[in-house]
């Protein structure tokens, strides 16, 4: 499946609507429609229900959803980690809850700074929660996360 397609899958599975997702994914209805049975053809599945004006989920549909908007995640996660790690100056995004480092961060930062291969280190602080989105997106390469509140799920 190509991430294109699995974009259009789901504007359809969030607005149950053709004509809507089309207008939101910029596009006209009928090469919607098209893709959308093409992909069904391809899956050897009916994704959605079309009666009386009305499309709802299948349970294949349904479970396309699920995983579509895990593959589209990893896939944006992998193009934000891609592009952090081209730019000539290395560095290391760092998520942690305030004052989860116990207050031994910056000694720790300053002694890993005096070393000659020590990247720039960025600390973002945020709730509970986000260290593990942020770890998932890609927007951070360390997180301190805290279990069993924060699983952080692939």
């Amino acid at each position: 499946m190509e991430t294109r397609e699995l974009s259009y899958f789901l504007a359809v599975a969030e607005e149950l609507h053709f004509g809507r997702a089309a207008g939101r994914l910029g596009i006209a209805q009928p090469p919607l429609s098209r893709a959308i049975q093409k992909l069904e053809r391809r899956l050897g599945v009916r994704l959605f229900e079309r009666a009386g004006g009305r499309v709802t989920l299948t349970e294949a549909g349904r479970v396309l959803a699920r995983e579509a908007v895990t593959a589209l995640e990893a896939v944006a996660a992998a193009e934000r980690r891609t592009r952090r790690a081209g730019p000539a100056v290395p560095g290391l995004v760092v998520a942690m809850k305030p004052g989860g480092d116990g207050g031994l961060l910056p000694a720790i930062l300053a002694a890993y700074a005096e070393l000659p291969e020590a990247v720039e280190v960025e600390v973002v602080l945020c709730a509970m929660g986000e260290r593990a989105r942020l770890l998932r997106d890609g927007t951070a390469d360390v997180a301190f996360l805290h279990t069993p509140h924060e699983p952080p799920r692939s």
